[in-house]
C-alpha cells in the first residue's frame, strides 16, 4: 500500500529516488556493481569497472578538524549547477578526470549523492543525474603548508534541485 499511494513515476530515475536516503553499499547495489569496494577506496567518486557509471558522493558542511588537504571546495552554485573537487593530486589531464570531461559523449551516468555533514551518518540523498559543464573544468591546489593540485569541476544536475532541499543542504548550522 505505502508503495502504490507514495511512488511517483517523476521522482524515480533509473534505480534512485529523488532526494531518498542510500547507503554507498546499496548504491553500488543498485548500479549492479559486480563487487563492493571498500568505502576508504571509494572516497568522493568511483569510476565502475565498465565504465558505464561514476556516484559522486559529497559531504557538504566539511567537519573541522580534517587535514587541508581534504577539505574540498564542493558546493552548489544555485539549484541547478553544483562544483566538485576531484580527488587529490589530480590535474586536467589525469584519467578520471579526462573521464568526468568526456562522461556524456561516452554515455558514463553520474549520479549526484550528498549529505549535510556527517553527524547524519552514513547515508546520502540521492539529488540526481549529474553531467560535465566541460568549459568549466579548472585545475587548481588545495592545502595551506603543503599543496596539492586538484581540478574543480563543475557539473549541471539534470533537474534542478527542490528548493526545500537546496536550503536543507546549503543551510549552515552553526
Amino acid at each position: 500500500d505505502r508503495f502504490t499511494n507514495e511512488f511517483e513515476k517523476e521522482k524515480y530515475i533509473n534505480g534512485f529516488v529523488y532526494y531518498r536516503k542510500y547507503s554507498r553499499k546499496d548504491c553500488f547495489r543498485i548500479l549492479n556493481w559486480d563487487e563492493q569496494p571498500l568505502a576508504q577506496n571509494v572516497g568522493g567518486y568511483m569510476f565502475s569497472s565498465n565504465d558505464t557509471n561514476c556516484p559522486i558522493f559529497v559531504n557538504y558542511h566539511k567537519e573541522e578538524g580534517i587535514s587541508d588537504t581534504t577539505k574540498y571546495e564542493d558546493g552548489f552554485i544555485d539549484t541547478s549547477t553544483i562544483v566538485y573537487m576531484s580527488k587529490s593530486k589530480r590535474k586536467l589531464s589525469s584519467p578520471d578526470v579526462q573521464k568526468f570531461k568526456q562522461a556524456k559523449n561516452r554515455g558514463i551516468r553520474l549520479p549526484l549523492f550528498i549529505k549535510k555533514e556527517n553527524a547524519e551518518g552514513d547515508d546520502f540523498y540521492y539529488m540526481g543525474d549529474v553531467f560535465p559543464d566541460t568549459e568549466n573544468f579548472n585545475q587548481t591546489t588545495i592545502g595551506i603548508e603543503e599543496k596539492v593540485s586538484v581540478v574543480k569541476m563543475t557539473f549541471l544536475l539534470e533537474k534542478p534541485v527542490d528548493i526545500d532541499m537546496y536550503e536543507y543542504i546549503t543551510k549552515d548550522n552553526i
